[in-house]
């Protein structure tokens, strides 16, 4: 199990691996991994690992950009303020026990929110949606609730690359309006230099945790789309890995002089 403690000061300290070892900082974090980055319409600054960044993998609560877009655009939720009650069920994580809008169950990542929100939109216009987005292998078995989980639905960091262009560029097969809607629902920090957009998403399997950040960088009028994926043990202090996987983005990022 790693600690994550001892990982975030990893990054503090200076690497005695030259700057042609693209893997030095997910060894320095204890992980394996890859990352993608590239300008909108333009060539990859930055891709390690190629071969991985080919492979499917869960997306996790990364496919609630694609859960958000189809509940607007279907009415399941009418706007970002339309609250569903919390039915009590106690969940690990405090901020989910209790009443969500989709505006608080974005940025808390809360997972009965959005599957009752899939329920809402049903299998039929949820298969059309993940088909029309092209969205990884388009295989929604394992439950209408549940196939972005533990389900079929598998997505690779290219991929996701390619959803992200898309959204970016309000290409999807959704109404500007609600693009619009989900990437400013993904906003991180705002500085006078960047802008950084993103969403995490976590997947266990057996006892590896498959870790997503995908999103943006805005620098003044040139917008980057990034994709980080990493893979390490599983730990009980998930803020703790999330912050982690946070850092290494940024490491990632400011070595590319973008934040």
């Amino acid at each position: 199990m790693i600690s994550y403690i001892l990982l975030l000061a990893a990054f503090l300290l200076p690497s005695p691996v030259t700057d042609e070892d693209p893997q030095r900082h997910f060894r320095a974090a204890g992980v394996t991994g890859s990352f993608l980055l590239r300008e909108i319409d333009g060539a990859h600054l930055l891709r390690i690992d190629p071969e991985r960044c080919a492979r499917r993998f869960t997306p996790a609560s990364t496919f609630k950009l694609l859960n958000s877009l189809v509940a607007l655009e279907s009415g399941a939720v009418r706007s970002l303020d339309d609250t569903i009650q919390w039915d009590g069920t106690k969940h690990f994580i405090a901020s989910w026990n209790q009443d969500q809008c989709m505006r608080d169950a974005f940025q808390r990542s809360c997972v009965w929110f959005y599957q009752e929100l899939a329920r809402r939109v049903g299998e039929t216009r949820m298969r059309a949606a993940v088909r029309g987005a092209s969205y990884g292998n388009q295989d929604i078995g394992g439950g209408i609730d549940r196939f972005w989980l533990d389900g079929a639905l598998r997505i690779s960091p290219d991929e996701q690359a390619e959803f992200l262009t898309k959204l970016w560029k309000n290409a999807l097969p959704f109404s500007s309006e609600h693009q619009h809607t989900v990437k400013d629902l993904m906003l991180l920090e705002r500085t006078t230099e960047y802008t950084l957009r993103g969403k995490t998403g976590t997947a266990l399997r057996g006892d590896t945790v498959i870790g997503w950040i995908v999103g943006y960088v805005e620098r003044g009028e040139r917008t980057y789309v990034y994709v980080l994926n990493v893979e390490h043990p599983e730990s009980e202090d998930l803020g703790a890995m999330r912050d982690a996987r946070f850092e290494l983005l940024r490491v990632l990022l400011r070595e590319q002089e973008l934040l």
